[in-house]
């Protein structure tokens, strides 16, 4: 009993030293700096005119942005759901997989394919301009349009994801009710259907919503002389501009927050739970259905434009530099591009230099995801809410924000970092991947933590076995595939991470995504397609050799 009580102290210490040190401490410089400045030791300067003017701008923008990314993806992905649900489409799994690409496919990836798709010199414009012969396109994919799109593309893959597993949880004896009491499809839907979705809407909302506060890329490339927090923030960063980038650090991370904390309350208070009376009947109760051609129709529509930006990014591969200037039809498919990259002695170093920083961050995420887990959801320890709240926080805080807390906290040695300064070095790069993405292990962690059943932990220790060979034979099996998918996640999220790095990166450190955004401002288009697509390659072939190790270690076949 005293080796467990000590156990506790030591795993608890590990969580709360993170958590000061990587967490708490940076929020708190970049409080501090933003109170710095005209020579005082505490100043209102920057906050003087934070509201009015370009900031305010900013401020409505990044809402408006997030609001308009979270209803989009949100229609998008649950229309998706209920068809691939209560219609029979051929082909189902093949085309359910082709709606997930978005989820595997780092963000920077996205935005750089759209550009070589749909900007003013992209794919789609050279072929109008070559086959009717327009002097240019009849569209600008620039602006707000182009934001929202590429944000719908790259998020309603969360609420199809979300809502499809709820779908699958929804009795079909209620849907049958309501259409002998005479209420028509969308009667139901609204009805009976969409309460039961809530809970997944909301928690994808969460998802979706702090990552457009968050976004960097889209808005960057694409956003022009439209401002948003994101972006106003790096300006006043490359700018010198500290105190001003902690002022706006600080109000987005309130923004984010506010938000996170108003869904987060709205979905403990308005869930709508059902109870069920024996056994619920599924869809898989109906038969005899004919395929349903209008749905079949639209999903393939919808699956080819979404594997279009793949397939864009894979042609500007495969097709001489430049050929979107000259009459690129006429012009030979070549590998020059995919030679010129690996004959560059500097290739490997952007990969190398993404993967160890993923697997860093992997690890660290693993060690105190896993510990924060365990003491959450399995130990009596004072203030376990408290400690679950303060690990989400990052969840709720964008990429710059952390970036700035970061460059603010350690370039001066400090306790944390052994006493040297780590602002330009490769560890600042991991060290923001792990903090930045700890929620989302922590919480898929938690969640396999609480489905064990108490009574088979019991049932080890009645058998006398110590709690560490409880852990490691009963607890750890179970708790797999919940903290692989949370792994698996965060090795995706790191390992195309754009927004931190920007801030981050020196010459030596510069990741895969960095060099990607320096080839296109190079104008060296088909170098950038080729770094995406092995980038891309590189990230599916991962996830799906991780697949492939889950299922066998789970048993599936």
């Amino acid at each position: 009993m005293k080796r467990t009580s000590l156990a506790n102290i030591l795993l608890t210490g590990i969580v709360i030293y993170f958590i000061a040190g990587y967490i708490l401490f940076p929020l708190y410089s970049v409080l501090k700096e933003s109170f710095a400045g005209d020579g005082n030791l505490f100043s209102f300067a920057a906050y003087k005119n934070l509201l009015t003017g370009s900031s305010a701008e900013a401020v409505i923008n990044s809402v408006l942005l997030s609001v308009l990314t979270v209803t989009g993806s949100g229609v998008t992905g649950v229309y998706f759901a209920y068809i691939f649900h209560y219609h029979k489409i051929p082909f189902k799994s093949f085309f359910s997989s082709l709606l997930l690409i978005p989820l595997a496919t780092p963000p920077l990836i996205g935005v750089v394919a759209f550009l070589f798709l749909l900007n003013e010199n992209g794919l789609i414009a050279k072929l109008l301009t070559t086959f009717f012969g327009m002097n240019a396109a009849p569209f600008r994919f620039d602006g707000w349009t182009a934001i929202i799109i590429i944000h719908i593309y790259s998020f309603y893959a969360m609420f199809y994801l979300f809502a499809s597993s709820a779908l699958k949880k929804t009795d079909m004896n209620l849907i049958d009710a309501s259409y002998s009491m005479g209420a028509g499809r969308s009667r139901t839907f609204i009805k009976v259907i969409f309460p039961q979705l809530i809970p997944s809407i909301i928690g994808a909302s969460l998802i979706t919503f702090m990552a457009s506060m968050a976004s960097f890329s889209a808005p960057f490339i694409f956003g022009g002389s439209i401002k948003f927090l994101s972006t106003e923030i790096y300006y006043a960063k490359i700018n010198g501009d500290n105190s001003f980038a902690s002022s706006l650090s600080v109000l987005l991370t309130v923004i984010s927050v506010f938000f996170l904390a108003m869904l987060r309350w709205y979905r403990s208070h308005k869930i709508l739970e059902v109870r069920y009376k024996g056994s619920p009947k599924t869809i898989s109760d109906l038969h005899n259905k004919s395929i349903n051609y209008f749905s079949t129709g639209m999903i393939m529509i919808f699956s080819f434009l979404i594997i279009l930006p793949v397939l864009t990014l894979l042609f500007m591969s495969i097709i001489p530099e430049g050929s979107l200037m000259r009459n690129f039809i006429i012009e030979p498919f070549t590998i020059a591009n995919y030679t010129k990259v690996f004959s560059d002695s500097q290739f490997f170093i952007p990969f190398r230099n993404s993967i160890e920083m993923s697997v860093i961050a992997v690890l660290i995420t693993l060690l105190i995801g896993v510990i924060s887990s365990y003491l959450i959801a399995k130990k009596k320890i004072r203030g376990k809410n408290l400690l679950e709240s303060i690990l989400s926080l990052p969840y709720g805080i964008p990429g710059t924000v952390i970036a700035l807390s970061l460059i603010l906290s350690f370039n001066t040695p400090t306790l944390f970092t052994a006493f040297v300064s780590i602002v330009g070095t490769f560890w600042i790069l991991p060290l923001a991947y792990a903090i930045r993405n700890l929620p989302v292990l922590t919480q898929s962690s938690i969640a396999g933590f609480n489905a064990i059943d108490p009574s088979l932990e019991e049932a080890s220790r009645t058998l006398g076995a110590s709690e560490f060979i409880t852990f490691r034979k009963i607890i750890v099996p179970l708790i797999f595939p919940s903290v692989f998918n949370g792994t698996l996640l965060v090795f995706i999220n790191s390992v195309g991470e754009f927004v931190s790095t920007v801030l981050l990166y020196s010459y030596s450190t510069k990741t895969i995504s960095v060099e990607i955004y320096s080839q296109i401002r190079m104008y060296n288009t088909g170098a950038a397609a080729a770094y995406g697509i092995l980038l891309f390659l590189m990230v599916m072939i991962i996830v799906y050799l991780s697949r492939r190790t889950m299922d066998k270690s789970v048993g599936v076949v």
